[in-house]
Parts: structure tokens; sequence; C-alpha cells
């Protein structure tokens, strides 16, 4: 592992660490409350914050694996095509109209120009857009952009579908639903796993530098 991966890598396992000494917080505050007449309107108010762990969790590692590839200087003809796909995003959003052949001839030339220029993203793209529903269908879609495998995360699509929908009826003044420090409980392992596992992930995309492509693109000579 390169030092910029070490730091990377450093990172991504601190923000899980600082997270879950957040949701522990949240356990003992609902703890405090345990057979009182607050205990409903706790436990409601602890399953957005813990959703909002996830997401964010989600969100602040992604963040800072793009500003690992930018500070790496990873070359365009090197990313992946799921990778580059994203970067590029805001410019194929500039294509919806109908082009003529001279703009996409522009267009051409401009990738095979870029090939050995430095991987950048844009804006919106460096923020990480996780629709303020990061259900599994979401993190799939993110998944692809980063070339990142998270089958193992698939046992648990229900359950995060589940939490997604409570945290949105909770959000959104939907009727009341019956819950205790049990389903409190229940969020949190949920959410702790999904993390904790979606730093492994994380890691071992790192070290096996799965946003390369297997065979770089080069222009012809």
């Amino acid at each position: 592992m390169t030092g910029e991966e070490l730091i990377l890598a450093t990172s991504i396992t601190d923000c899980l660490d600082r997270r879950r000494g957040s949701l522990t917080d949240v356990s003992r505050v609902v703890a405090s409350v345990k057979n009182t007449v607050l205990l409903q309107p706790t436990c409601m108010m602890a399953v957005p914050i813990i959703y909002a762990h996830w997401e964010g969790f989600t969100k602040e590692c992604l963040q800072l694996y793009v500003e690992h590839l930018e500070a790496i200087a990873l070359p365009q003809g090197d990313a992946s095509s799921a990778l580059l796909a994203y970067a590029w995003e805001g410019s194929f959003a500039k294509l919806r109209d109908k082009l003529t052949h001279a703009k996409k001839e522009e267009l051409v030339e401009r990738f095979f120009a870029s090939l050995d220029t430095a991987l950048v993203f844009e804006k919106k793209q460096r923020e990480i857009d996780t629709k303020s529903n990061l259900s599994f269908k979401v993190l799939e879609e993110l998944a692809q952009a980063f070339c990142l495998d998270i089958a193992p995360l698939r046992v648990h699509k229900t359950s995060l579908d589940a939490m997604v929908n409570r945290r949105n009826n909770i959000a959104h003044g939907g009727r009341d639903q019956a819950m205790d420090d049990v389903d409190v409980a229940r969020y949190r392992e949920l959410a702790l796993t999904l993390m904790t596992e979606l730093e492994s992930i994380l890691l071992n995309a790192i070290s096996k530098q799965t946003y390369r492509r297997s065979e770089p693109v080069r222009e012809t000579a």
C-alpha cells in the first residue's frame, strides 16, 4: 500500500470510529429514558439520526475516495470506463440537445486529447449525490460508478430499505408507528454492520486499485 493509499485507508477507518462513537451516544440517550413516557418519542428521533450516520459515512468516504483519485493524478486513459463516465457526467448532461456533426467531432477530439491528462471530477460529482435516500438501489448506482463490489451487502438490502422507509415516514410526519429500544438497537446494529462492511469493501478496492482499467487506453501513434 502506497503512502497515499495508507492516508486514505486511515481516514476511512477514523470516520467509522467517529460515527461508531456517535451511535453509542444515541443508544445511551435511549437507555436513559427507558420505562418512561419519553421512550417512544426518543426512539422516533433516534432513527433519523442513525440513518444520517449511515448516509453521512458513505458520502464522506466516497468524497475521500474522489480526493484520493485526484491527488494521485490518475491519467484518464488509465481510469475504468465506469469511473470516467461518472467523472464526465456533467459533460454528458450537456449532450441532451441534438448535436451537430461539428459538435460531435469536437467531443471526440476532446476525449482523445484528455487521455493523458489527470482525472478531475466536476463539482457535483465531488459532492456525491445520495439523493437523500441511501437505499440499496442508490448504493448500487454509486458502487457501479466507483467500481466497488458490494455483493456482500446484498444480504442487507431488505433491512436497509426498511430503515430508509422508516426514516422517511418519521421525517415527513407520517402515521405514528410503535417503537421501542429494541427497534433502535436493531437499526443501530444494521448501520454499524453496513458501515463496517463498506469500509472493508473500500479498503479492498484501494488495495486492488479497482478504479484502473485492465488495459489503459492510449492514443495511436
